[in-house]
């Protein structure tokens, strides 16, 4: 798939936070529909975080994000396979734990270098600063969960990205 632009998915975000409750409540069915592998592990991703299946930015975002990398393509991107999002899943546990072993000076490195070779780097970009918002000049002070919800993030674009 081509690269989303930023306006593309700034666009989508800001069509889905124009929605009332109702219209998201539609839009989420939508993606359950086309996404259900998807829309499974976000569920029981949350689940185990206590949070259950309400609408969170997490949700919004992969959405978002969704409907951004679906316009760019042009048509209804192809259901997601359980197999294809535990091979993603996977894969950015890895990156994370070689991230962990490196030094700050090698993390932050490894960091641009993986957003530099990224496909998608504006969608995760634009994620990561929709889920950091608020915790910008103390990341070390943000929720463990925010780790979490970035690795789910990823683990979306990654397998909507093929």
């Amino acid at each position: 798939m081509n690269t989303v632009s930023r306006k593309k998915i700034i666009d989508a975000w800001t069509r889905l936070c124009d929605l009332d409750e109702t219209e998201t409540d539609v839009l989420v069915k939508k993606f359950m529909d086309e996404q259900p592998a998807l829309g499974i592990y976000l569920s029981a991703n949350m689940e185990e975080m206590e949070r259950g299946a309400e609408h969170t930015r997490i949700v919004e975002l992969v959405v978002a994000a969704w409907q951004a990398m679906s316009k760019s393509a042009g048509r209804q991107l192809p259901a997601a396979t359980p197999e294809q999002i535990e091979r993603a899943e996977n894969a950015n546990t890895r990156s994370l734990e070689e991230l962990d072993e490196a030094s700050e000076f090698d993390w932050e490195n490894s960091v641009r270098g993986l957003l530099q070779d990224y496909n998608q780097p504006e969608i995760l970009g634009f994620g990561i600063e929709i889920l950091m918002s608020g915790n910008e000049d103390t990341p070390e002070l943000a929720p463990e969960s925010i780790g979490l919800e970035m690795v789910w993030l990823k683990t979306v674009i990654d397998v909507l990205d093929r």
